[in-house]
């Protein structure tokens, strides 16, 4: 992906801020599993920290079903993972209407980050861990998990539980909610000067893609990378050279000169 999924913006807000927007209303509590490493936007949210983000998945969910049974008085948790545009409290509420272990079931695979766990069974997928075992399916057939096949669902929960693993399928997504959403590119310095305007709204779509719409004589890309000249700021968080790191809607693109920025 080439950035943090949770940083990516959805339409007004970072994915991170959107799924535990979408989460608050069918919940009692929102605990978000992150990364020592990785700083988090101001959330209404239980943060805990992944003490083994080696080990995958089954660890992040050791980590949040053990702070929700510490914490909130439910049977019950729903789990999921940062890259959920398309969730829903709908579907969430639907989920837990099952009153036990339950997972989607899409094209034959088990979504296991878009499931209802029992909140004591963090100390099932510890023995798992303990085990090396790391599958959080293995720990879903432990529990005797109840299997949704995907076709029972509303049109408009349907495919609440995809999410993207690269920049084209996280664009796909951001395409299918607006087939016409821009991000907004701002050249500061030499760039600026050599153009007729200094911002430009334009597709969403790779950072190479995006810079690609603009005029070749600003010499912009060389070698398959930003210029050596020039740096690019996403969403003043991130500076990339790569071409290949996804632009959302609405960002803010900004090309500076690279000894400007240091």
């Amino acid at each position: 992906m080439g950035r943090a999924k949770a940083w990516l913006p959805w339409f007004g807000r970072s994915m991170i801020e959107h799924v535990v927007e979408r989460l608050l209303p069918a919940v009692d509590e929102v605990v978000v599993v992150t990364s020592t490493e990785l700083d988090l936007p101001r959330l209404p949210a239980r943060i805990v920290s992944d003490r083994a983000p080696e080990l995958g998945p089954l660890a992040g969910i050791r980590e949040g079903l053990a702070a929700a049974d510490a914490m909130v008085q439910a049977e019950f948790a729903f789990v999921t993972s940062v890259d959920a545009p398309h969730l829903s409290a709908e579907f969430v509420e639907q989920m837990f209407a099952f009153g036990t272990v339950a997972a989607p079931v899409a094209e034959n695979r088990v979504q296991v980050l878009s499931a209802v766990y029992p909140c004591d069974a963090w100390r099932r997928a510890d023995e798992l861990l303990s085990r090396g075992v790391r599958r959080p399916l293995a720990l879903l057939e432990e529990l005797g998990y109840k299997p949704i096949d995907s076709a029972c669902w509303a049109s408009s929960t349907r495919f609440a539980w995809l999410g993207f693993n690269t920049p084209a399928e996280y664009l796909d997504a951001v395409r299918s909610r607006d087939p016409d959403a821009t991000a907004e590119v701002e050249l500061l310095g030499r760039a600026a000067r050599k153009a007729s305007a200094s911002r430009h709204r334009l597709p969403v779509g790779t950072l190479g893609e995006v810079l690609s719409n603009l005029p070749e004589s600003l010499s912009l890309i060389e070698g398959g990378h930003v210029a050596k000249s020039h740096l690019v700021s996403l969403g003043g968080r991130d500076l990339v050279r790569d071409l290949a790191v996804p632009v959302g809607p609405d960002e803010r693109v900004i090309v500076i000169d690279a000894l400007a920025g240091g």
